[in-house]
């Protein structure tokens, strides 16, 4: 074991370091042919050297001129449903639209075609699985045919507000008229 040694450094203060060793250690040689760092080399890809050949250059070509079929959900099928699970629901969400149109119908009075028409698809796509965005803005559009939008609360404030600056003057006109009289 080596001899500690006191720093001289600290100023006063004791600090124990060890001295380093005179001879670093040995190192196994590199194996023959891999050189010193294997995992450094660059990677070869496939496709880089497959462009160094006429014949890789012509292969590539033809890959990329195949027609592709169209991989992916279908458009308008919800995620994690196929296309049948998803058109059987579709039909009796459907059913279920038109029942309810035709009681909103008469319940609000409805008796446009296209106005119908257009509820009955916005409550289908409110009743699909689908985007919360979608189902949302249908859900809102249903409200705005059958159900009367509030009353601004703004007029109700400034008539509130304009009721009491008069019954400020009022009693300011009384108060004064109080004053003058005694």
């Amino acid at each position: 074991m080596e001899p500690l040694s006191i720093s001289k450094k600290t100023q006063g203060q004791s600090c124990l370091t060890v001295a380093s060793p005179k001879t670093p250690r040995l190192k196994a040689p590199p194996k023959v042919g891999q050189g010193t760092h294997p995992q450094r080399a660059p990677k070869k890809n496939y496709f880089a050297s497959l462009m160094e050949t006429p014949e890789g250059r012509e292969l590539r070509r033809q890959w990329s001129l195949k027609p592709r079929k169209n991989a992916g959900r279908p458009r308008g099928v919800p995620d994690g449903m196929r296309k049948e699970q998803a058109d059987a629901l579709r039909a009796k969400v459907k059913k279920e639209a038109e029942k309810v149109v035709e009681i909103m119908a008469e319940k609000y009075g409805v008796e446009d075609d296209y106005a119908k028409e257009a509820l009955k698809t916005a409550v289908e796509v409110m009743r699909m699985v689908g985007e919360t965005r979608e189902r949302l803005s249908a859900a809102r559009l249903v409200l705005d045919f059958t159900k009367q939008k509030p009353v601004a609360k703004s007029e109700v404030a400034v008539a509130k507000a304009e009721d009491f600056l008069a019954s400020l003057l009022t009693d300011d006109d009384n108060g004064s008229e109080a004053k003058t009289g005694s």
